[in-house]
């Protein structure tokens, strides 16, 4: 498998965080041996007590499968890219367990807009690189009353979608350049849809990499081939439930680039995360 070179690998200290020797000490012969082995084939025996949880807490086929897929590999440092195939896998388990359903779509925009901060959103690319970030900014467009919405114009050309079934991606170009990646929301028989402008890293990357709606696309490897994907299923692209933020936490404004939307200029249909420094302005 091909690693993106701007992947970091997630260090071994942050990983041991997670490690309780209090809670963990009684850990069965079973579990201590596959772990020590698993240890030793990597040349990791230092951090042995690690592998002895992953032993207990992961598949064994999972780990076996993992570690010659590392052996294999031309990587040096085949510890690091084992823990960090290991948090690939486990973020791939929560795309599929903790995935919004369609029923979370169903709202207003401007409501869609708001229960989407502190949400994740999830990519995977086409070397099975798995990206993801919390959702800390968003812009929620209604049907054809609202005069900045693609949905003015009616049911046609590409934002037909957005009259459609709720919880899809839609995904335009700005400029010929940027994708825009949006999401269907909107109550039945409505039209609407929620512009995702911001995250804070949370698997792949750090810093304000995904800071604007083109930015973020481009870091999750998002682009026209995506529109229309169905969110809910999807295998390369998905929403899954994170943390919840209150409405105190949450501030609003205008929307950006909307100079022509004569009454809907100042329309206060932008959310961000109250002093989070992953906004887009």
């Amino acid at each position: 498998m091909m690693v993106n070179k701007q992947n970091k690998f997630r260090s071994l200290n942050d990983i041991l965080e997670g490690f309780n020797p209090l809670k963990d000490r009684y850990i069965s012969r079973e579990f201590q041996k596959y772990g020590y082995d698993l240890a030793q084939d990597l040349g990791d025996l230092r951090n042995r007590s690690l592998y002895i949880k992953l032993a207990k807490e992961e598949p064994r086929e999972v780990l076996e499968k993992i570690k010659y897929d590392v052996l294999e590999s031309k990587v040096g440092n085949k510890k690091k890219l084992f823990m960090w195939k290991v948090g690939q896998y486990r973020w791939q388990k929560k795309l599929g367990q903790r995935r919004l359903d369609s029923s979370f779509f169903e709202f207003s925009p401007d409501q869609v807009a708001r229960r989407l901060l502190g949400k994740i959103l999830v990519s995977v690319d086409k070397y099975d690189v798995l990206r993801a970030g919390e959702i800390a900014e968003t812009e929620a467009y209604f049907g054809r009353e609202d005069l900045a919405s693609h949905a003015r114009f009616g049911k046609k050309g590409r934002a037909k979608i957005m009259f459609e079934k709720a919880g899809v991606a839609y995904v335009y170009l700005v400029y010929g350049l940027h994708s825009m990646f949006n999401v269907v929301a909107h109550q039945k028989g409505q039209a609407g849809a929620v512009l995702i402008r911001s995250l804070r890293p949370l698997v792949g990357g750090k810093g304000k990499i995904a800071c604007g709606p083109g930015k973020l696309a481009d870091w999750l490897k998002i682009d026209r081939d995506f529109n229309g994907e169905d969110l809910v299923v999807s295998t390369r692209l998905g929403i899954v439930k994170g943390r919840e933020i209150g409405n105190a936490k949450i501030n609003s404004g205008p929307r950006v680039g909307v100079e022509y939307a004569e009454n809907w200029v100042d329309k206060p249909f932008r959310f961000w995360i109250k002093y989070s420094r992953y906004g887009s302005r």
